[in-house]
């Protein structure tokens, strides 16, 4: 508050005598005339409430109130008078001023009023900032949810407020929520989010925290005093509560309007926690790669060697070895989950190889996609690893049932069913099995009793029999649509493997599914 009186007694004696910290108001100083009193309301910056006298030298207290009501609307102004006339009165109440009080001054009415305003003015402060909190949470998530866009959305309302900026991940995150229900989990987040809220307003911080996907907390911290976020802050929220999270962090405050890309640097660092031993990260810490991201031909080649010819080899030695590997040569977590599915899609390749398309049906882990925000460290990545090798090795003895012979024809089997209606020849067959045309002949006659040509003949018939009885066609054309190209060889080939001619079985079809519909 600041008082403004030409008579230094009573500016004194307005300052000194009455008790205004019980109302917890502060006079930060008197002013002699209306000029002195800008120059000081300018100084301070900080000003609410200006009591002032109306007559003055230089500029009276009206000029005064008309100043401040134009040019800061925000302070509160209350005028003492020794007169009574209405016009002054008048020209006050335009002017914005809160209270015109009569020379001798009640002090117990001045004191009220002032408590009055007071009271008013935290109010509306609170009411602003309570506001302002759910504006720039708004800003704030604006900016997150559009942090898929190519440009950053402007947040200019709440532009001036500075915000700091970090994410936070939970280590081993997978493990802590395989066991954990619905509600559980919801719970769980909810802990995790009002932890890192309750932490920083123990150092006077406002948070606001929202999860962009799954293990990934993005909080972005508001000072209205000028706080800062010090080392000690980002030391208690590491170890707070025993939460075993993994942090990044921004480096500076930023407008609102910024965190877009801030978010998108913090996503970036976060690959560098896979293989260092912090669990923390600060944007400005210069991070590089040392080594290079060689692939590891040597241990693949062990496990395919050792998983193709059944060779014994201990799972866990190798998964340990392989991302061990990992570690040392500093690979990113998307990186190894590339290179596991490889080797792993280079073993299901050989299998497929040998029994077809029943390869496809193997549940395995890598074989889908996998988020390494949920599989954040290399150790929940291993573990993957290790099932699905297990779930490879279980596959194997049951396919020790069979021959591999039995499975080059089952394949073999499977492409021609899918491809008899071309004009599908041994050698395209034998290729596609990696094997001798002859070869194959041999095996083919070997295993199903009939060589090939009669095995796609006996196909195409059994298909040309179906349209003969379903269908309107011409045989000639049915013919070419089975797989026959030369009409003579068709009509050789139908009458030795039926006994009757394709127009014959056709009009036998006829007679059979005319009794059967009299019957009926």
């Amino acid at each position: 508050m600041l008082i403004v009186d030409d008579e230094p007694i009573i500016s004194r004696g307005l300052r000194l005598t009455i008790p205004w910290e019980t109302i917890d108001v502060e006079v930060v100083d008197t002013a002699h005339d209306g000029e002195d009193a800008i120059e000081k309301v300018i100084q301070y910056g900080d000003i609410d409430i200006v009591i002032t006298d109306i007559r003055m030298p230089k500029m009276d207290g009206l000029q005064l109130a008309r100043f401040l009501y134009a040019n800061y609307p925000q302070i509160r102004t209350i005028i003492l008078s020794g007169f009574e006339e209405f016009e002054y009165a008048q020209q006050a109440i335009k002017l914005g001023v809160d209270n015109y009080f009569l020379k001798p001054v009640d002090i117990n009415e001045l004191v009220e009023n002032v408590k009055e305003i007071t009271n008013e003015m935290k109010q509306k402060r609170q009411q602003k900032k309570e506001l302002d909190k759910i504006g720039l949470r708004n800003a704030i998530l604006q900016q997150v949810t559009n942090l898929q866009r190519s440009s950053p959305v402007k947040s200019d309302d709440y532009n001036d407020f500075m915000i700091y900026s970090f994410i936070s991940m939970h280590q081993n995150y997978k493990r802590k929520i395989t066991s954990l229900s619905e509600g559980e989990y919801e719970e769980f987040l909810r802990g995790w989010e009002k932890s890192i809220e309750r932490k920083l307003q123990e150092y006077g911080l406002t948070s606001y925290s929202f999860f962009t996907e799954k293990n990934i907390l993005v909080t972005c911290v508001h000072s209205d005093d000028g706080r800062k976020m010090t080392s000690d802050i980002r030391q208690s929220l590491i170890r707070n509560d025993g939460l075993n999270l993994q942090f990044v962090w921004s480096d500076e405050w930023i407008p609102v309007e910024e965190l877009m890309v801030v978010l998108t640097e913090l996503l970036n660092k976060r690959k560098y926690l896979a293989f260092t031993e912090c669990t923390s990260i600060i944007v400005s810490d210069q991070l590089r790669r040392d080594t290079l991201q060689s692939y590891p031909t040597k241990l693949e080649e062990q496990l395919i060697e050792a998983i193709i010819q059944m060779k014994d080899l201990d799972l866990h030695t190798f998964t340990n070895e392989l991302f061990g590997y990992f570690t040392i040569h500093e690979f990113f977590l998307d990186e190894a989950v590339q290179v596991c599915r490889e080797m792993l899609n280079k073993i299901l390749d050989h299998y497929k190889s040998l029994s077809g398309k029943n390869v496809r049906k193997w549940d395995l882990y890598y074989s889908e996609s996998i988020n390494v925000h949920e599989y954040n460290s290399f150790e929940l990545l291993r573990e993957l690893l290790y099932l699905d090798l297990s779930s490879i090795r279980k596959y194997q003895s049951e396919l020790k049932n069979f021959d591999k012979q039995d499975l080059l024809i089952n394949h073999a089997k499977e492409y021609i069913h899918e491809y008899y209606r071309t004009n599908i020849r041994v050698h395209e067959v034998a290729e596609v099995l990696n094997i001798t045309p002859n070869y194959f002949s041999s095996l083919f006659k070997q295993k199903t009793s009939v060589n090939f040509n009669e095995y796609v003949n006996q196909l195409r018939v059994d298909e040309a029999k179906i349209l003969l009885a379903e269908t309107p066609f011409k045989v000639n054309e049915i013919s070419e649509q089975v797989g026959f190209h030369e009409y003579k060889y068709f009509v050789g080939v139908f009458k030795k493997l039926t006994g009757m001619t394709a127009t014959d079985y056709r009009k036998f079809r006829n007679l059979q599914d005319r009794k059967t519909g009299e019957r009926s």
